[in-house]
């Protein structure tokens, strides 16, 4: 590691941790002698940062808080701008659009306040429960972990309700449906896996490295669509009808075709993921929307609808 790509990774250190850190995990940061620290504090001190130091077990070096990370000068059009841009290509065929939200993501968390930090580009017509500040705090604790790898302890709650205790490598943030997402190796089971920052319901970052595995590549877990391994892909053909400006502005899976039959009907035809999200997306439209294929979504629908009516029955 240079000596430039050394000192912004101390700098990156440093503002993450907000606390002393110690010349040990300091030099195992940077893979380098505790002893050429001091010229690489040196270097970000001639730069403009101000450090503090301290001796003893607890001590180390601390940047002070009001030494912060240069930042690029935008006006709140110029952001607004920005997160309009980012809200498009998440919603188009732009085969990088999920990195390309984590890195404004970034860029706009260096310009803006932490309680002005909007990370959510798009409103959301059900939105989340929970306080967006504390998602922004996870949000940014999450990703300090990811850049400067470290492992983090995390206990869960499952679409089950039931609170599991684990220790995740993490390698990316992401966005899926409106929700933000951790992918990340979880070492009690031994593989990866996909955890909503919402379910998370204690975190915390621990002191102790992981190293990425060699041959990980992300898409064999991300892609254009979402999650890959968030279930099987299962081809579906609709008949929709009074929809055909709306259908026609959105991607709703792999090998999209659209036919439009008349002035207010259409035929799509694409392979979509996860039955459950499949059904969802099916009774949202409710008698606009005439299943082809496969048969037994059509069969399943019928029988939630049944049930529907047959609680209501019962109250």
């Amino acid at each position: 590691m240079g000596k430039t790509s050394a000192s912004i990774k101390l700098i990156q250190l440093l503002s993450a941790r907000g606390d002393y850190v110690s010349t040990i995990e300091i030099s195992e940061v940077l893979n380098t002698n505790k002893r050429n620290i001091r010229e690489y504090i040196k270097e970000i001190e001639e730069a403009g940062y101000i450090v503090e130091s301290k001796r003893g077990l607890t001590g180390g070096y601390k940047l002070v808080s009001s030494s912060n990370l240069p930042s690029i000068k935008l006006s709140f059009e110029e952001i607004d701008i920005i997160k309009d841009a980012n809200n498009y290509l998440l919603n188009s065929e732009y085969n990088n659009k999920m990195e390309f939200d984590s890195i404004v993501g970034k860029i706009l968390s260096t310009i803006l306040h932490k309680d002005e930090f909007d990370m959510i580009s798009f409103i959301d017509r059900f939105p989340l429960s929970m306080d967006k500040t504390e998602l922004i705090n996870r949000y940014i604790a999450i990703n300090n972990a990811i850049s400067d790898q470290y492992k983090i302890e995390l206990e869960y709650r499952n679409n089950k309700n039931e609170l599991s205790k684990y220790t995740i490598n993490p390698y990316k943030l992401f966005t899926y449906n409106g929700n933000w997402f951790l992918l990340g190796y979880n070492e009690d089971i031994m593989k990866f896996g996909y955890y909503k920052l919402n379910r998370i319901e204690n975190y915390y970052k621990t002191r102790y490295h992981f190293i990425k595995i060699n041959d990980f590549d992300e898409r064999d877990y991300l892609d254009e669509f979402g999650m890959t391994r968030n279930g099987e892909f299962i081809h579906v053909e609709f008949i929709l009808t009074n929809l055909n400006v709306a259908i026609k502005e959105r991607i709703y899976g792999k090998n999209q075709v659209i036919d439009e039959i008349d002035d207010n009907t259409i035929k799509l035809s694409c392979d979509m993921q996860n039955k459950d999200m499949i059904k969802s997306f099916v009774m949202s439209f409710g008698s606009k929307i005439k299943i082809l294929e496969p048969l037994w979504l059509k069969e399943e629908i019928k029988e939630e609808l049944i049930k529907s009516f047959e609680v209501l029955d019962n109250d």
